[in-house]
């Protein structure tokens, strides 16, 4: 007998956890550029979906802003902003850590 539906574990948010640590707290948009960078090519959806569903389980947390400025379609925009909970301390690749310095040391240079 087989179980039905998505399974609990998934290796993309286990991804994601790694991103965040690394990273830092960052939007959806934000975490997919860095991970199809690091892993394997994936969706936005996926990446959303993900988050949302670590949300649930409490791996990770959430906060909205609303950020003012110019945009095409008004003055200001709302930003979902994700970060791993507290408890969370996800393993983590050497490749993983070495990309986020080199974004680090590449944000002091101005680059």
């Amino acid at each position: 007998m087989s179980i039905r539906g998505r399974p609990s574990k998934s290796v993309v948010r286990e991804h994601l956890k790694e991103v965040l640590f690394l990273g830092g707290r960052m939007t959806a948009y934000t975490a997919h550029k860095h991970y199809i960078k690091l892993f394997a090519a994936t969706t936005q959806r996926n990446i959303y979906y993900q988050l949302e569903k670590g949300l649930e389980k409490g791996e990770f947390i959430s906060e909205e802003i609303t950020e003012e400025g110019e945009y095409s379609w008004g003055t200001s925009a709302r930003k979902k902003y994700y970060d791993l909970a507290k408890n969370i301390k996800p393993n983590f690749s050497k490749e993983s850590y070495d990309y986020f310095q080199t974004i680090k040391i590449n944000e002091k240079k101005g680059d």
